[in-house]
């Protein structure tokens, strides 16, 4: 059984219960605003699109989870599509800006997802991605309870994470949270 079960059945309490966190560094990174496209790539129910379409030319958000996008499609100036990470339906070099946050341990396969995003990514574009650190006991605990659940969840590590944007033709960075247990990892796409 897929993640997309869970999802579904919480789709509409979702926003409600999941805690919001300081967009700040998650703009810094992306390098906002932008003219171009942004994509939240994992984006359930759009809530951080919705708060960085101002931003960006247009917002995406793209989920496997029908239940995420019926949420996100009541917001207003965020297009919704329902997509595979690892089969997106985006023709190459579409977007500016993509992100996923706290999303890329529920991908079926993480490797697949970053080249599928390096390959809809314009040259000189960034794809930020925020993840748990698994190595921070709290995270280790949520991993259990996810795994305990059905949850197919592999949480990787920041280095596995830049190595996999670095196989997929970016030039990655990783900037750890020491006031909480995130990271995030930058991936520059070369231009031309």
């Amino acid at each position: 059984m897929g993640s997309n079960w869970l999802f579904e059945r919480i789709a509409p309490f979702y926003d409600a219960v999941i805690r919001f966190l300081d967009l700040g560094p998650l703009r810094d990174y992306l390098g906002l605003p932008t003219g171009g496209r942004l994509l939240d790539l994992g984006g359930g129910t759009g809530r951080v699109a919705f708060a960085l379409r101002e931003m960006a030319g247009s917002t995406v958000v793209a989920d496997a989870a029908w239940g995420m996008l019926r949420v996100a499609r009541r917001r207003p100036q965020v297009l919704s599509v329902q997509a595979l990470a690892e089969r997106l339906p985006f023709a190459d070099a579409t977007f500016d800006r993509i992100l996923i946050v706290d999303a890329l341990h529920h991908f079926i396969d993480a490797q697949a997802a970053i080249q599928e995003s390096a390959r809809v990514l314009r040259p000189g574009g960034r794809l930020v991605i925020e993840e748990p650190d698994i190595r921070r006991w709290p995270v280790k605990g949520i991993a259990l309870m996810e795994r305990l659940i059905g949850l197919r969840s592999r949480f990787l590590s920041r280095e596995r994470i830049r190595e996999l944007m670095e196989a997929a033709g970016l030039q990655a960075q990783e900037y750890p949270d020491p006031r909480s247990f995130r990271f995030w990892i930058v991936g520059h796409k070369a231009n031309g």
